[in-house]
């Protein structure tokens, strides 16, 4: 064998670390011969943004013509938040003024001009359950107050079940979402490798933190250039072998797919940098990616994109105040400069971001004016497809040991299941009326699939 035959197997050999989440082994089966690009026409996009930890959603939103069931539990011994603290908001739905955390006020505009919307007391589910229910032993999701159970529960969405996909993919499986000409996945995250992502055959991208993505180095500087180039020459070699001929269409299909993917993350683009000027976090820089790619989505020829983005922080058991405030004060500002970016790139109306998180806390305050684990919360749902400035579901009787407490620490029973909220996104999103039930095998013991959030 000659040298150039032992440097090229050593290079296939290799080629499983190349891509980020190691994509090059598993491009085979989107490398599929004589597809056709896709069209970005009819271009739609879901965002999902994870707050891991539990965020506290009893501070997101707060009663302000009712603030006193709020004040008796939350007021007292300064962690709560005092009414005169809220950005008020009237949603159309209830006639009663609500507020906003005062770090979530980036919000409030949104939420008045119908960008944004609430979804009360969102969580896990395996069927309607009440508090007599509940008291008497009826199902319920399995280790509800466990951080690891309840994130897998709400990116996998299978009661009862440890699943090894999440929603997110089973919903690329069925929207034909990305470009499998090119390689390019219709999932990608943001933050690292997430059950949300993984499709039973879509594959999911996961981008370093650094914004890269394939090759290490640097391939627009001359020696890159022909590092590159030579490498391009190797996989040219030898043809006669179908086997190393497959592998080596497989590896030139990931270097034209990461180059492909870098341009679109590394555009220059003034509307997205003024959207995001002075707002800098970790989420921010993710949502700042996802912005540029959704941009250049024609260059990517994807009709579909789904994209996870996340942050921590929010397991708040003490000094919540503070904690939480921090976390609120990335959050609110993060969402608004990507709703300005969408808005200047004229694709509002094409994208929906929402937020998911392992639960809410407790409504009592603990010893360390902190919070413990609860169940059901608010989430937020924001795009130029939502029908905003209004709550769906039922906001919950803020009572401890009330009508929607599992216990008597404020531990709010869902009201609305996430397999709604799921699917009334996969809807939207273009999945089939019949095959939604695919994507959320639970969805069948809930009367409403769609909750009408979306236009």
């Amino acid at each position: 064998m000659s040298r150039v035959d032992t440097i090229r197997r050593r290079l296939l050999l290799a080629a499983g670390g190349l891509t980020a989440s190691g994509l090059v082994p598993r491009l085979s089966g989107l490398a599929l011969p004589g597809a056709s690009a896709q069209s970005a026409q009819d271009y739609k996009a879901l965002v999902c943004v994870f707050l891991y930890g539990g965020a506290d959603s009893n501070d997101m939103v707060v009663p302000l013509d009712d603030y006193a069931a709020y004040g008796a539990v939350r007021g007292r011994g300064g962690m709560g938040l005092d009414a005169g603290e809220l950005v008020p908001i009237l949603p159309a739905s209830t006639g009663r003024r609500y507020g906003f955390h005062p770090a979530l006020s980036d919000l409030a505009p949104l939420f008045a001009a119908k960008k944004a919307a609430v979804v009360c007391n969102v969580g896990t589910l395996v069927a309607p359950l009440t508090r007599a229910q509940y008291l008497a032993g009826a199902k319920s999701p399995r280790n509800l107050f466990s951080h690891s159970d309840q994130q897998l529960q709400w990116q996998g969405l299978v009661p009862g079940a440890l699943v090894n996909t999440g929603w997110g993919g089973r919903i690329a499986d069925r929207t034909d979402a990305g470009n499998p000409v090119l390689a390019i996945p219709g999932v990608i995250s943001l933050d690292g490798d997430a059950l949300f992502t993984v499709g039973e055959s879509s594959v999911p991208l996961a981008l370093p933190g650094d914004g890269g993505n394939g090759l290490a180095g640097d391939p627009d500087t001359p020696w890159g250039r022909i590092r590159l180039d030579a490498m391009r020459r190797l996989l040219a070699v030898e043809r006669d072998n179908i086997v190393v001929a497959k592998a080596a269409d497989t590896m030139d299909l990931a270097l034209r797919s990461a180059e492909t993917v870098n341009r679109a993350i590394n555009a220059d683009l003034p509307v997205v940098d003024a959207a995001f000027s002075g707002v800098y976090s970790g989420l921010a820089d993710q949502l700042r990616r996802v912005a540029t790619l959704i941009a250049g989505r024609n260059a990517l020829g994807v009709r579909r994109h789904l994209f996870f983005t996340a942050m921590g922080g929010y397991d708040t058991h003490a000094s919540q105040r503070g904690e939480l405030w921090s976390r609120y004060d990335e959050l609110g500002p993060a969402l608004a400069a990507f709703q300005r970016a969408l808005d200047a790139l004229g694709v509002a109306a094409e994208v929906t971001t929402f937020t998911l998180s392992d639960f809410n806390r407790t409504f009592r305050v603990n010893a360390n004016a902190g919070t413990d684990h609860a169940w059901g919360g608010h989430q937020i749902v924001m795009g130029g497809a939502v029908k905003g400035g209004t709550f769906y579901g039922t906001f919950p009787t803020l009572a401890i040991g009330g009508p929607d407490d599992a216990g008597d620490e404020g531990q709010w029973i869902p009201t609305t299941a996430l397999d709604q909220v799921g699917a009334t996104l996969a809807r939207w999103f273009g999945v089939p009326g019949p095959a939604l039930t695919q994507v959320f095998p639970n969805l069948g013991a809930f009367a409403a699939p769609d909750l009408g959030f979306l236009t």
